[in-house]
């Protein structure tokens, strides 16, 4: 029996066949012709780390699309393909098939890694950009301060092959959670039910660790810059993610506002949903190509 879907006001599904061999499950609100704007989510969650800040976006005219990345959620579980830059094809085709050419961008944590990705491969893209608790894609300009706080990544754990997907299926992934209101954790919870998506959450690190960090530490994007106009939201008390990292986000975007959110762990999204809400309506709608103008748009 196929796992139903949590509630959240105002919005559909659908499953698309995307142009990469992806299934990808997405959830929808909004009119459809309003101004798109995607969201995509992070680990360990899906689209309904996005349940505080749907309706508020619907509700302004936006066309939402949040779909579900590669393995989480909803969307296909396939052997392989978890590189980071394969989930940006993955969204690039969906937004293809969706007849999306130009849009808005909020992203958290792999989600906000991944939105990075698309807007330097197709910089014309995204009108703005809101990313939460996440560096950029460029090495470190600290990297002995890295080094030092590396005792931070406990979620390490999570890339070891047979440790991982046990570990998200246990009650250990309480203090991965830490942030999250404890009603809000089960449709999380449910989804590593199924093995092949844990296994596919501990790929996310593995191949991480393995095949991109060394890439990336040889400055694979150097010379390649965040062209959109750049919002950072970030949780100060994220205990992997320090300010430093997000500081370095000056050297890489032309254009860039960051907000510390002080009280907030990594999980800014669910800790802190009005707020996000409030702050990327505001900065993705400052140019005038965001929401329309008029009375809110109702949705079902």
């Amino acid at each position: 029996m196929a796992r139903p879907f949590p509630p959240c006001p105002g919005v559909r599904h659908e499953f698309v066949e995307v142009a990469t061999g992806l299934r990808m499950h997405v959830a929808l609100a909004g009119p459809e012709d309003g101004p798109p704007v995607l969201l995509l989510h992070g680990w360990p969650q899906h689209w309904w780390c996005w349940r505080g800040v749907i309706p508020a976006f619907a509700e302004a005219g936006y066309r939402v699309i949040a779909p579900d990345l590669r393995g989480a959620g909803w969307t296909d579980v396939p052997e392989g393909g978890y590189e980071k830059e394969q989930f940006a094809s993955d969204v690039l085709a969906l937004l293809d098939a969706l007849g999306v050419e130009r849009c808005a961008f909020l992203g958290h944590d792999w989600g906000a890694w991944t939105g990075q990705l698309m807007a330097l491969r197709e910089p014309a893209l995204f009108s703005r950009m809101v990313l939460c608790n996440i560096p950029p894609v460029w090495p470190p300009s600290g990297r002995l301060q890295v080094a030092a706080n590396a005792w931070r990544l406990s979620y390490q754990v999570v890339g070891t092959p047979l440790l991982g997907p046990a570990f998200q299926r246990s009650r250990g992934m309480n203090r991965v959670y830490e942030g999250i209101p404890p009603e809000h954790r089960g449709p999380f919870r449910d989804a590593f039910k199924e093995r092949e998506r844990a296994v596919a959450g501990s790929k996310y690190y593995s191949t991480f660790v393995t095949r991109e960090l060394p890439e990336l530490l040889r400055d694979r994007y150097a010379g390649r810059r965040l062209r959109p106009p750049l919002l950072v939201l970030h949780g100060t008390a994220d205990p992997v993610i320090r300010p430093f990292q997000v500081e370095d986000f000056r050297l890489h975007a032309d254009r860039v506002e960051i907000e510390w959110v002080h009280g907030s762990g990594h999980f800014v999204v669910d800790e802190q949903p009005e707020l996000v809400a409030e702050r990327a309506l505001a900065f993705l709608g400052a140019d005038g190509s965001g929401a329309r103008s008029g009375p809110p748009a109702t949705t079902t």
